[in-house]
């Protein structure tokens, strides 16, 4: 495992019993919120939660749609907390990268205030593009933040923290990534103190 997907564990083992009060998940709260009004859903949909915390998002589209729920993430103490919160979704400790899909076999991927963490950002999109169904779509939420703070953020401070952050992104920058990676139509605008992202396969 990664240096930096071993501090996200085990940072999120240490907050999962206590995290929808805690100060990120607080934070993260919003973007959930606008997340679930968002993300076109179907009935029958196969939804993949990457780095699915206690399982939150999840919950709430299910409220919109019949889905078939995932959720992976490398924390078992998120993990176990979903599983004990929604028993009739399906939840995994899994790494973000290689995702355990097959291909084609999912229509919607969510990632959720965690792609900061990824050590691997271009082979999880790759992923994405291997996993998801023809026509499937990734929803991503961000943080939003300006460009002197993400400067010194990704020079100074991730270097030196323990949170399991590596980089955050810019508009311009996350966008690219996708459009690279080869999907046909990518979609990003900032709310607030959110960075949405929607790329169709």
């Amino acid at each position: 495992m990664n240096n930096k997907t071993e501090e996200s564990r085990i940072m999120y083992n240490k907050i999962a019993s206590g995290y929808d009060t805690s100060r990120e998940g607080r934070y993260t709260r919003f973007h959930i919120e606008e997340l679930s009004n968002t993300i076109d859903l179907s009935d029958g949909d196969v939804v993949l939660d990457v780095a699915c915390g206690n399982g939150t998002l999840l919950r709430e589209l299910s409220k919109r749609e019949n889905i078939q729920a995932n959720g992976i993430d490398v924390s078992e103490n998120m993990i176990h907390a979903a599983k004990m919160r929604y028993p009739n979704m399906n939840f995994e400790v899994k790494p973000c990268y290689p995702l355990a899909w097959s291909d084609e076999s999912v229509d919607i991927i969510t990632v959720c205030c965690a792609f900061h963490h990824f050590d691997n950002p271009q082979g999880f999109v790759n992923e994405c593009k291997r996993v998801l169904k023809k026509n499937g779509t990734v929803y991503i939420a961000e943080p939003n933040f300006g460009a002197v703070i993400r400067f010194f953020a990704n020079k100074f401070w991730f270097s030196f923290s323990k949170s399991g952050d590596v980089r955050i992104y810019s508009k311009k920058e996350l966008e690219t990534i996708f459009y690279n990676y080869g999907f046909q139509s990518v979609q990003i605008y900032c709310k607030e103190k959110g960075l949405f992202l929607k790329a169709g396969k």
